[in-house]
This record gives C-alpha cells, sequence and structure tokens, in this order.
C-alpha cells in the first residue's frame, strides 16, 4: 500500500505544476509543509553531531536511535490524544518524519565519509537541537488538527504535491532534502 501512496504523490507531484489550475491550489497545507522543511533542517545538525561523536570514538556514526524514536512515538500519541487525533495516524505521520530525517542522515554521512572536509567542523550538541525538533513537532500536531479535513480528504496526496512543489521551485532545498520531504509529505495524509 505504501508503494502505491509513494507512486501516487509522485505522479501528483510531477504532474502538479499542468493541473495547477484544476487541482486546489489553495495553499491550506503550506504551514504544514514548511515545518516538515523546519524539522528536517535539523537534519543536518544531528548528522553533524552524531558524525563529530563518531569520531572522536573511533567508530561509525549511528543514525537509528530506536530508544529516542520511541519516545518521540509515545509523546506525540499522547500529545495527539488530546487533540483527538487517532494514534495510529500521528505514528504513522511521526514515522514518516523520523525516517525522513534520517534519509537526510545518512545521505549527508556519506557525503562526508568521501569528503571528510566536507563535513562541519565545529557541530551542534543533539541537546541542543532536540527541543527545537519537539517544538517543531508540537506545531506539526496542531496543524494536523487544523487540517484535519483536508488531510483526510481524497485529494489529500494532491494538496501536498502542490505544497511540496511550491517548495521545490524556490531552490531553498536541495535534492537530498526534496527526496526526504517527499517521505515526510507522504505520510500525512490520514490513511
Amino acid at each position: 500500500m505504501r508503494t502505491v501512496v509513494v507512486t501516487i504523490f509522485a505522479a501528483a507531484l510531477l504532474m502538479w505544476p499542468a493541473s495547477a489550475g484544476a487541482s486546489p491550489a489553495d495553499g491550506s497545507l503550506d504551514r504544514l509543509v514548511a515545518l516538515v522543511v523546519e524539522r528536517l533542517d535539523t537534519a543536518d545538525a544531528v548528522a553533524a553531531a552524531k558524525w563529530a561523536a563518531a569520531g572522536e570514538r573511533g567508530i561509525e556514526p549511528t543514525i537509528d536511535d530506536p530508544v529516542r524514536e520511541a519516545e518521540v512515538y509515545d509523546a506525540m500519541a499522547r500529545l495527539g490524544n488530546g487533540r483527538d487525533l487517532p494514534e495510529n495516524w500521528v505514528r504513522q505521520v511521526f514515522f514518516g518524519q523520523i525516517e525522513a530525517n534520517k534519509t537526510v542522515q545518512r545521505g549527508l554521512i556519506l557525503r562526508w565519509r568521501f569528503d571528510p572536509a566536507a563535513a562541519p567542523s565545529d557541530p551542534a550538541d543533539l541537546a541542543s537541537v532536540r527541543p527545537v525538533i519537539d517544538r517543531v513537532n508540537g506545531e506539526i500536531l496542531d496543524q494536523l488538527a487544523a487540517r484535519r479535513a483536508e488531510l483526510s480528504a481524497p485529494d489529500c496526496t494532491e494538496r501536498l504535491a502542490g505544497s511540496v512543489f511550491r517548495v521545490f521551485v524556490t531552490g531553498r532545498i536541495d535534492a537530498l532534502h526534496q527526496a526526504a520531504l517527499v517521505r515526510a509529505a507522504i505520510a500525512l495524509c490520514a490513511t
């Protein structure tokens, strides 16, 4: 099922400019997509912190953090419950956000393996990045509650594709972050 959703999302994204007049381009999901981009932006700092910590210990960086991920899923499910959001949907959304963030981390770490000089020389500490992630997570939940009707509608994928495309045309994010944004966005529609 996930493959079908990804395929539909990719097709909608590719077709969006040609069908923009016929599709809902009201921008109602733009704020949510902007928050997803803001959350993805933290992946760079997380990757840099993991790269530096691993380098100090002479080991390979570890991307997956099952304990932290479980904490995020559980915390978001609790907060989502307070907003009357279905737990399985909240977990789906944040699974998508975490996997997208890890996509960026893996891409950056791979780049730094081939070009260590490109790695940040003075990375932020994870402790300083986590409050930003936590704040954005809460704002994403607020948008899920506010935009629940659009995110549950049959044209959710098309609406999201429009909002994602508007980010792409700004040229603000590179191909790695674009791919991660698509990964994060496909998890937003309630299924």
